[in-house]
């Protein structure tokens, strides 16, 4: 009798375990996460809601054997409506895993495996693991066109696996009979810099010439971020030229389809301590308020002129009595733009009204747009010991933002809430890879309860020399490398040529968690302005009280965004009828 070698016959019974794996396919919403390990869930109708001009996501997920992985071709992707009217067929991405190899401080979640960048379909994925079976999500994005028709579509995907199965999914799209603004309500402003991307892509720029290679993978991430209604701070065709003069005719048409063709909600006027002028407090004073006054033009000549704001990288979290000297000389310089110049520069600090030592002085005046930590909107705002001076500054017609950075929550709050270990909930919103995907959303549920309207960001791209964040998520540590942040300052991962074939901008599933904050805080205000102020806190309250209370409960918040999306529908509806009818005659 012959026998197999051990290696041969372990191999055999791999293989054949392999072949017994029943491929499986479900769907899942846009805000649940998928691990490799888990098994398959039930089957259940899945039933999306949108607006015209909006992006619902979802996710098919195929449980199956690594060999039946290897290639999976997507055979149909439909959305029909009873009438026979079609949406555009879906956008298809295939989700990567990335490593959290040390949590980020308080994290509720452990070290592992998190689906996070989206591959277009075109790019190689990673490899599966040597596993019986594993599971491989696909995100799915369907657009709804403004000239969409209203009511129920069904949507249909079908997949065929490298030995042929063929995987079918169905869904339910409930069109609403309104539409989500074109230029989002909510005001960001993302810092995403030429200098980070062509350091991530291997593309050489000397910091003021740019390449036409560099030029067109800039305009991708532009795009990216708009269509995820989000805005860029800067764009690199309206900065001034090498020399420091400004081509006005180039800064408008780069301008123009910024905001009036990708419907960017903000832009900065770009200016720095130290450049286009060398001393633009003093002896140059005068040529940079020109220069300032100039882009604002622009920007009310092509309408836009309550989209432009300043915001200066050197003016970061100003933290001590020389920093706050630096702002008060900024906002009279500003200031007197507006006066001799008749234009409005409103500048931008990330900072709260409130400074931490009275002896560095106020910013009242010098500051037209205050951007506070989250956190300090707690301690100002729903703290007992708060001084709300938010609310002081929004009554005196300034505008307040928010902002996300790392893990940070005041003593007063550490103490309120009985100093927690591990963050749950009801703590300022963290930003990170690690932490459950409602803290990408839960913010502009609050925001309107404060009267804030935009939030900062501090990059998109960040990366330490070395690091592969398509391997790790470790995007940002402390100083002594002590502390992690996975993903923080990271929302965008740099496909290559060499990894992928080609240079390109991958959105992560985080950055379309930003992008339904920004559709929420459409709704929102879409409701506000019919009316519904009360049954929009009503609703909001089911799992968001305040920024130091509020639940992570993604049900909640989804069940809340669809009553409110009906809530609009019906007033929008009554408002036409209204204005439908005719005026009694007398």
């Amino acid at each position: 009798m012959t026998r197999l070698p051990l290696s041969i016959l372990v191999l055999m019974l791999s293989t054949a375990a392999h072949a017994a794996v029943k491929p499986v396919i479900w769907l899942a919403d846009g805000m649940t996460r998928v691990s490799r390990e888990e098994k398959p869930r039930p089957a259940k109708n899945l039933v999306l809601h949108a607006a015209r001009g909006e992006w619902e996501p979802l996710q098919a997920v195929i449980h199956a054997s690594p060999e039946q992985l290897k290639q999976v071709d997507v055979d149909a992707a439909t959305i029909l409506h009873s009438s026979g009217a079609a949406l555009p067929p879906p956008e298809i991405f295939h989700q990567h895993y990335v490593r959290v190899s040390k949590s980020t401080m308080n994290s509720p979640l452990p070290p592992g495996e998190y689906p996070d960048a989206l591959l277009p379909l075109d790019m190689p994925a990673e490899p599966h693991p040597a596993v019986e079976a594993t599971n491989q999500p696909f995100w799915i994005d369907v657009f709804v066109p403004y000239a969409a028709e209203a009511g129920d579509y069904k949507g249909t995907l079908r997949f065929r696996l490298a030995d042929g199965t063929s995987l079918t999914a169905s869904f339910t799209l409930h069109v609403w009979r309104f539409d989500l603004p074109v230029v989002p309500r909510l005001r960001t402003s993302i810092m995403t810099t030429p200098r980070s991307v062509s350091r991530a892509h291997g593309i050489a720029f000397d910091g003021s010439h740019y390449s036409l290679e560099l030029a067109q993978l800039l305009n991708q991430y532009h795009d990216l971020l708009a269509r995820h209604r989000l805005a860029i701070d800067q764009i690199y065709n309206a900065l001034p030229e090498p020399d420091g003069t400004i081509n006005e005719e180039k800064v408008e048409r780069a301008l123009r389809k910024h905001l009036l063709h990708r419907h960017a909600s903000t832009i900065s006027i770009p200016i720095w301590p130290d450049w286009p002028f060398k001393d633009p407090l003093g002896k140059d004073r005068e040529a940079a308020m020109k220069h300032i006054a100039t882009y604002a033009r622009i920007l009310e000549k092509i309408r836009c002129a309550n989209r432009g704001y300043v915001i200066m990288g050197d003016l970061d979290e100003p933290n001590d009595a020389d920093a706050y000297a630096t702002v008060r000389r900024w906002g009279e310089f500003f200031n007197d733009v507006e006066k001799k110049h008749g234009v409005r520069v409103p500048l931008m600090i990330t900072e709260e009204p409130t400074p931490e030592k009275k002896a560095w002085g106020s910013l009242v005046g010098a500051v037209d747009i205050w951007c506070p930590h989250f956190s300090s909107i707690w301690d100002d705002m729903e703290w007992a010991g708060g001084s709300h001076d938010i609310a002081v500054r929004r009554q005196a017609g300034d505008e307040v933002w928010a902002y996300a950075a790392l893990v940070q929550n005041s003593e007063a709050w550490a103490k309120a809430h009985q100093r927690p270990k591990v963050f749950k909930n009801s703590h300022s919103p963290v930003w990170c890879t690690d932490y459950p995907p409602i803290n990408h959303r839960i913010s502009s549920w609050l925001f309107p309860k404060h009267g804030i309207t935009g939030f900062s960001y501090w990059d998109t791209l960040y990366q330490p020399v070395g690091a592969d964040p398509w391997k790790d998520a470790g995007s940002f540590r402390s100083e002594s490398g002590e502390d992690v942040y996975n993903g923080d300052g990271f929302f965008i991962y740099p496909a290559t040529k060499e990894r992928h074939g080609r240079d390109a901008p991958v959105a992560s599933i985080r950055l379309k968690w930003l992008r339904e904050s920004a559709d929420d805080y459409d709704y929102l205000i879409l409701a506000r302005e019919l009316g519904l102020d009360e049954k929009t806190r009503q609703l909001t309250e089911t799992f968001a009280r305040g920024f130091g209370d509020w639940d992570d409960n993604v049900p909640a918040l989804l069940e809340a965004r669809t009553s409110l999306g009906s809530l609009i529908e019906q007033a929008s509806e009554r408002r036409h009828s209204a204005q439908a009818s005719p005026s009694p005659s007398f």
